[in-house]
């Protein structure tokens, strides 16, 4: 995926979506250019069949301000409705260089959302229901998104985001994989 100067971009989104499973990708990251502090901002999603967000949550898994940085982030957004404010979860790992070759992967099952990393897990949110969303697990069916956004329109430092393969398994493959999984 190659995102332009000029702001042309692009992103990837599969046509099929679950509710629960583990959605997987082998992913880099780099500028292409010199830095002009305007960014493109490369992500892994889960985002909700409905379309409809807030209220049906989303899962970025990985999420990053800029291509290459040197910390893996996540933001997880519980399912809630559009008047209140922003509902989510953050996670971080640093001492990742993201524009180096990792495997990442997230983990949606009736009791969790779990991050991993190159095999090992960094991040895990349950629960977290309240008057103003629901449980953070608790959104319905969603389907991968692999984005290379413009968030600021022209004049941004051209970048990549590379895809070396992407995978899906239903809850029912859970049950097959260890619990410590690599997703190599």
């Amino acid at each position: 995926m190659t995102g332009e100067a000029n702001g042309d971009t692009g992103w990837l989104a599969s046509p099929y979506g679950q509710r629960y499973g583990r959605w997987e990708a082998r992913v880099r990251s780099r500028a292409t250019a010199p830095d002009n502090g305007r960014p493109y901002h490369p992500l892994l999603i889960l985002w909700p069949d409905s379309d409809e967000h807030p209220e049906d949550g989303e899962y970025d898994y990985l999420e990053n301000g800029a291509p290459g940085e040197q910390c893996a982030e996540a933001f997880l957004h519980y399912p809630h409705p559009e008047d209140v404010p922003v509902q989510q979860e953050f996670a971080q790992k640093c001492g990742v260089d993201l524009s180096q070759w990792h495997d990442v992967a997230v983990e949606w099952t009736p009791d969790h959302v779990r991050g991993f990393l190159d095999g090992e897990e960094w991040f895990r949110f349950s629960g977290g229901a309240n008057a103003d969303r629901d449980c953070i697990q608790c959104a319905p069916s969603m389907h991968q998104t692999i984005q290379l956004d413009n968030f600021h329109g022209d004049d941004l430092q051209s970048a990549v985001y590379e895809v070396d393969w992407a995978r899906v398994y239903d809850l029912h493959d859970l049950h097959d994989l260890p619990d410590n999984e690599s997703v190599r």
